[in-house]
């Protein structure tokens, strides 16, 4: 995919939930010579779409683009390699170790799966990767509108927790009872994000620092482009279909791993309820005590299995747990906003924060609803998107989101760009937080202005501007009042952008 098509989607409004997680790479609005460092070295940035179901960014610290192009080369060959291991959406190695009883199998599943194992163990099966029969019955559940049976939830979960699983390392076979069913999500993907950083730096030994990014889950190495270390935003809440939320919190780390598990991504809405996507191995019922759980660690393999974990664990013996390893640290967010953090967590912290409010202690509820649709056209790339609200003197009020490469779609969003773009500010070097799915979307306003300052009534006007490589442009602009009378206001489709719908009521 084209160098310049290295862009995604930022997003750094004070209170987003959108309905579908996700989550990309983003970049610093600094020029590529301003980011020399060491001076034969400078960032190479790119995005590609449709890998393991979600998107991939990439930034390459390298003397020159050839070096970059054969990093790049060898961390999609490495992901692509992988996914015929561990997918359960093609045929792979996974899906058939599911369909019989025993398998001989790779090095990287059994490297895989002894992991699982492990962490199952350690953390009394708050953490497992046997669960996918009970995420079967939650996807039916779904389909059916009818919620499952706990009672009969928890007898398979007991089954789950007690079947004979055998690995064998030296045969290379495992032995799966038939109540048990591998789902290795929780674990996999940060497991390819280490090989394929690992496969990039064999392939192109001149790179001096890379950051892979697959779908909010991040992996780091070597120099980055802030001073030798990578700027980091976590995120807990999902946000926009490739893109980021308001980050909870900046960190600036000079190589490791950074995975968040949150609620609100995947949600199933079932017979009107919402259940969350995070399951109890214990009883297969979603956990409801966190909100989102971020941790840092050496591999991202460990990061990502030990963000699901903490999600069931809980603030005390999560943090505990976390406690007894070397070169671990996490932050766990609960439904109120506090954060609950392990003694080194700090460590990571650049001190720029944006809290979670709690949703009960607002009077006000702000929510834009839109999408940004496929086309069923050749070579489709969804469009750069801006939103943004401004007073009725047309000052800049509140950046809500910015989506694509920077030049790129301050070129493209026209009117965004002669009237705004130099007053957004910088971006960052990544955003962690959960994967994202493509399609609707929903951005909650909590009426504080960019620099954090609460919005007093009066007139503004909500803008979604929008264009697309080999496709059209479109700007919407709804105007609207502040006061305390609620209202709904609509825009139609057009040629980029799906129903847009603002709404505003008094709780």
């Amino acid at each position: 995919m084209a160098a310049w098509k290295s862009g995604c989607l930022f997003s750094i409004a004070g209170t987003l939930m959108f309905r579908h997680a996700i989550i990309c790479l983003l970049f610093s609005g600094l020029s590529s010579a301003s980011l020399l460092s060491p001076a034969e070295a400078e960032p190479f940035k790119r995005h590609h779409e449709r890998i393991l179901g979600t998107s991939l960014d990439l930034v390459i610290m390298a003397p020159t683009a050839s070096d970059a192009d054969a990093a790049e080369a060898a961390a999609l060959d490495e992901i692509e390699r992988l996914d015929l291991v561990f997918s359960l959406y093609r045929a792979s190695e996974l899906t058939a170790l599911n369909a019989k009883a025993s398998s001989s199998v790779s090095s990287d599943m059994l490297t895989v799966l002894s992991r699982c194992e492990t962490y199952m163990d350690e953390t009394g099966n708050a953490f497992s990767c046997r669960i996918g029969s009970l995420l079967k019955t939650w996807a039916e559940a779904e389909a059916s509108g009818v919620a499952p049976d706990r009672p009969s939830l928890r007898i398979m979960a007991g089954q789950i927790k007690r079947a004979n699983v055998r690995l064998d390392d030296p045969a290379g076979t495992v032995e799966r009872p038939s109540s048990v069913l591998f789902d290795l999500n929780a674990l996999a993907k940060g497991y390819v994000l280490d090989a394929a950083l690992e496969a990039a730096r064999q392939a192109s030994p001149d790179i001096s620092g890379m950051l892979v990014n697959i779908g909010g889950d991040i992996r780091t190495w070597g120099e980055g482009p802030d001073a030798g270390k990578w700027r980091i935003a976590v995120t807990s809440s999902s946000q926009i279909g490739d893109g980021a939320s308001a980050p909870g919190q900046m960190m600036l780390i000079d190589e490791g791993a950074v995975a968040t598990s949150a609620q609100g991504l995947r949600d199933r809405e079932i017979g009107g309820q919402f259940f969350g996507h995070v399951l109890s191995p214990a009883d297969g019922w979603p956990v409801e005590e966190v909100f989102s759980a971020s941790v840092y660690a050496p591999k991202a393999m460990d990061a990502d299995a030990l963000a699901t974990a903490l999600m069931v664990m809980g603030i005390k013996d999560g943090l505990a747990y976390i406690e007894t390893m070397d070169s671990v640290e996490a932050e766990i967010v609960t439904y109120d906003g506090r954060r609950h953090a392990s003694s080194g967590w700090s460590q990571f912290s650049t001190g720029e924060t944006s809290p979670i409010p709690d949703p009960e202690a607002d009077k006000y509820s702000f929510e834009i609803d839109f999408e940004i649709p496929s086309k069923s056209v050749a070579a489709y790339e969804r469009p750069y998107v801006a939103v943004w609200i401004a007073d009725e003197r047309r000052n800049l009020v509140r950046v809500l989101m910015l989506a694509g490469d920077e030049s790129r779609w301050m070129e493209e969003n026209y009117y965004w760009y002669r009237r705004f773009a130099r007053k957004a500010g910088s971006l960052v070097d990544a955003v962690a937080g959960p994967t994202r799915r493509p399609g609707e979307y929903e951005l909650q306003w909590d009426r504080l202005d960019d620099d954090g300052a609460p919005v007093p009534n009066g007139n503004y006007v909500l803008h979604i501007e929008a264009s697309r490589e080999h496709g059209g442009h479109q700007h919407e602009s709804l105007a609207f009042s502040l006061a305390d009378e609620p209202f709904t206001l609509t825009a139609e489709a057009g040629e980029e952008l799906g129903e847009t719908t603002v709404s505003f009521a008094v709780k």
